[in-house]
C-alpha cells in the first residue's frame, strides 16, 4: 500500500503542517 509509503516519507511535513494548523485554530479560540 502507498499510503505507508506516503505516511514515512511525509511524515515530518504533516507533523509541522497540522501542528501549526492546530496552534494557529488554539491562538484563534483562544
Amino acid at each position: 500500500m502507498w499510503s505507508r509509503r506516503i505516511n514515512r516519507e511525509h511524515r515530518i511535513i504533516y507533523e509541522i503542517v497540522g501542528g501549526n494548523i492546530l496552534i494557529h485554530a488554539l491562538k484563534e479560540h483562544y
